[in-house]
């Protein structure tokens, strides 16, 4: 009996998810798993929103919180729907989360409410700052991860000297 039942890649549909997407589905299809996609949006940007829209002088299109939360879930499961056409998962069971709160936390809370036996994901953010070699949630991510945490890293090309 294969003890192995679920993996989760943490994705954000920026720059790297491709190859993250690429490299979980290789490791579902040969383990013969469930991949659970895991997207978070950041309660930083959500505050960010929120702040916008309460301090505007002028909102005269009653612009709210929850009519942006609703436009972010769509924006994300288009960014799926796209993200399923350019990598094959044809041949395995997936699915889409999409959570609100800090991405480690949510990670960590994803993890263990899937009960995931693996998880895959980025060594950088949405940041992709150049000068940092493990994103902030990486970095939390291997410090507390309870099951084995696969990272996958963009290689860029080397700088010609």
């Amino acid at each position: 009996m294969n003890s192995h039942q679920r993996i989760i890649a943490a994705i954000d549909f920026f720059s790297h998810s491709q190859l993250v997407a690429e490299h979980a589905a290789n490791l579902a299809r040969c383990m013969k798993v469930e991949l659970v996609f895991v997207n978070v949006i950041n309660q930083r940007d959500i505050d960010a929103i929120n702040y916008a829209i309460n301090n505007l002088d002028n909102n005269t299109n009653k612009i709210s919180l929850q009519r942006c939360m609703d436009q972010l879930r769509e924006e994300r499961e288009k960014k799926w729907e796209q993200l399923q056409e350019t990598v094959d998962m044809s041949d395995l069971k997936t699915r889409l989360i999409i959570r609100t709160g800090e991405p480690y936390q949510e990670l960590l809370n994803s993890v263990a409410e899937e009960k995931a036996d693996m998880l895959v994901m980025g060594i950088k953010g949405r940041s992709n700052l150049s000068d940092m070699m493990v994103g902030s949630t990486a970095l939390k991510m291997v410090k507390r991860c309870p099951v084995p945490l696969v990272t996958v890293r963009h290689l860029q090309p080397e700088a010609s000297l």
